[in-house]
């Protein structure tokens, strides 16, 4: 291809013929496609290989040939305004063109139109043409993935949140759900705004070791002013041409509340709401232990309902549990802080009362045994339904918790077999 403004002509300026042939080499060598037509008429003038290539006719075929026999018409309407603002203020044009080329491929380029214009007035126009068509696909199928990520963060129902040095930049609404915002609340924020102070050095530290792909467990900040158990897992991102870190954000209320719900059924009587048995055993040693070490003293008492049996017999079953949970609603209301109650199978029951004197326990075990005939009596079972308890004190009785239960025991039963209805404190003797 002969550059227009190399060829001899009034008002042009004559070139040397090793300039005219170093541009020529270039023009056709090169990846780059060129084309210059007639400012007037619009017939292509000159064209090289790779721009014949390109519409897929002969570099002399596409000589003396209009522009709407060169691109198809929805190209030529995308040039035409460009070619028109070159004539009127001579100056090149930048765009973008989607193009058809000869084997039905679709292709990006970036034109630059360059008018010629020796005498002042525009000749020519020089379209010159660099293929972007990988880097465009490329941009576009980053910015579908962006769009796609936007669409998940979107349908996402856990939170998601984009962080840059510790500042919010992105968020889905189920994040800003979570925590009681507008979304646009949130941008902009630290991260710590919104992390409990007893967890901040926790993600602090996950963020300083870079720490991905591992969950951990941290208590968030609603915009009202309570916790939210969450669930947070951390990696890092290229998000629109720069490193981000993302974090996925678990609400785990749900979870705690399966955990304690399972740890109740695993440590609770399902009838009363106590301690079941293998807990309260589990738990009195630990308890006895503790009251050594700060040398403190307790009571253990060990109660038992007297002719629960008859109950059974002759209300039914129903009122017989009916029973049980009075008792166990007593024990619950009865309990100071340290104390604990278990039900211990069947109509059996045990509570530890801690820091309680000696003195003070026979008082304390007297009491309950009123408040339980009380409450049967509410029950309407007066006659029939009555309570034992034996009781055994710590350390006086004995300094472990398998001796003190065996002790409380056989004083329950000393107190059952002397007509129930009564506390019997454990001594020696018995």
């Amino acid at each position: 291809m002969t550059d227009p403004r190399e060829t001899s002509g009034p008002g042009r300026q004559p070139c040397s013929a090793a300039s005219r042939a170093r541009a020529g080499y270039l023009a056709e060598a090169g990846s780059t496609l060129l084309t210059c037509f007639s400012a007037e008429t619009h017939a292509c003038i000159d064209a090289n290989a790779a721009f014949a290539d390109l519409i897929g006719v002969p570099k002399a075929a596409l000589v003396g040939r209009h522009l709407s026999q060169v691109f198809e018409p929805q190209c030529l309407a995308l040039i035409e305004p460009f070619m028109h603002g070159t004539r009127e203020d001579r100056q090149e044009q930048l765009f973008e063109l989607r193009i058809r080329d000869a084997a039905g491929r679709v292709r990006d380029f970036d034109v630059i139109l360059l008018p010629y214009a020796p005498g002042g007035a525009v000749l020519e126009l020089c379209l010159v043409m660099h293929e972007v068509t990988r880097f465009r696909a490329m941009a576009r199928m980053a910015h579908e993935a962006a769009a796609r990520l936007h669409r998940f963060m979107d349908a996402s129902t856990e939170g998601i949140v984009f962080q840059r040095d510790g500042v919010i930049v992105d968020m889905n609404p189920a994040l800003a759900r979570l925590l009681g915002y507008v979304g646009q609340d949130i941008i902009g924020r630290r991260v710590m705004d919104f992390v409990s102070p007893d967890y901040r050095d926790i993600v602090i530290g996950k963020f300083r070791r870079n720490v991905v792909n591992s969950p951990y467990e941290v208590t968030l900040l609603h915009r009202d002013g309570y916790d939210i158990p969450a669930e947070l897992v951390s990696s890092n991102v290229e998000f629109d041409g720069e490193m981000l870190r993302m974090t996925l954000v678990r609400d785990i209320r749900a979870r705690r509340a399966a955990e304690r719900r399972m740890r109740e059924l695993a440590e609770r009587d399902g009838l009363t709401g106590l301690y079941n048995r293998r807990m309260f055993l589990e738990q009195l040693p630990a308890r006895i232990a503790g009251l050594a070490e700060r040398e403190q003293t307790a009571a253990l008492l060990f109660i038992d309902l007297d002719r629960f049996k008859q109950v059974n017999d002759r209300h039914g079953h129903a009122q017989g549990d009916r029973l049980l949970q009075t008792v166990g609603r007593e024990l619950l209301t009865f309990l100071t802080p340290g104390d604990i109650a278990g039900r211990m199978g069947g109509d059996e029951f045990a509570v530890l009362l801690t820091g309680i004197q000696p003195e003070a326990a026979a008082h304390r075990a007297r009491a309950l045994l009123a408040r339980l005939q009380a409450a049967f009596d509410f029950t309407g079972l007066t006659e029939m339904a009555y309570a034992s308890i034996g009781l055994a004190l710590f350390p006086n009785h004995s300094q472990t918790a398998d001796t003190l239960r065996r002790q409380a025991d056989q004083a329950m039963y000393l107190a059952k077999a002397q007509g129930g209805n009564a506390v019997r404190l454990y001594a020696p003797a018995d």
